[in-house]
């Protein structure tokens, strides 16, 4: 073997410095390429699926808007309904509004019952006694146990429109 057949260290690690430079580039869009494609044309991957909607369940019971007493005279409409957490305490409030009364017309709400199936006495709210066309509302308080919900609300309803009174007893689930 002769001298100088062989290249100089230096010009050796040029030859590798050159070779990396131009290899590595090449490397890295051939491995971006190739997982663009394979996006693309490959099947789902569990990082990349299309995120599946999940249903809303529907609502149960009266929602605020909602007439809570369809087989009435009048309407009744539920306006409002808030819970807030008080002192240990969820306080429920509702009020129901009262349209299009027959003469002698009263609502009263009740008891509400829990979802865990306590009941909570009634706030004692009532329209008083509407004269026909005439509006009214009642608004409710009640003192839920602590993170307990309301299910149900009972409702009466006395009307008398030929003047003999007549009392009707309803429970409007609550959503």
């Amino acid at each position: 073997m002769m001298l100088e057949d062989l290249d100089p260290p230096e010009v050796s690690m040029v030859r590798v410095i050159l070779v990396l430079a131009i290899a590595v580039p090449i490397a890295i869009e051939v491995v971006t390429f190739g997982g663009l494609v394979g996006h693309y044309f490959g099947g789902d991957d569990a990082d990349t699926a299309t995120p599946v909607a999940t249903p809303t369940p529907e609502t149960a019971g009266a929602t605020v808007g909602d007439e809570i007493l369809p087989e009435t005279a009048a309407t009744e409409r539920l306006d409002a309904a808030t819970l807030s957490e008080d002192d240990g305490e969820t306080r429920l409030v509702l009020t129901v509004t009262v349209t299009d009364p027959p003469d002698g017309y009263v609502l009263r709400l009740g008891a509400v019952t829990t979802r865990a199936g306590r009941t909570v006495e009634d706030a004692g709210a009532t329209t008083g006694t509407l004269d026909a066309g005439e509006n009214g509302l009642a608004t409710g308080t009640w003192g839920l146990p602590s993170g307990d919900r309301p299910d149900a609300v009972a409702v009466t309803v006395t009307s008398a429109p030929n003047g003999t009174p007549t009392t009707r007893e309803y429970t409007v689930d609550l959503g």
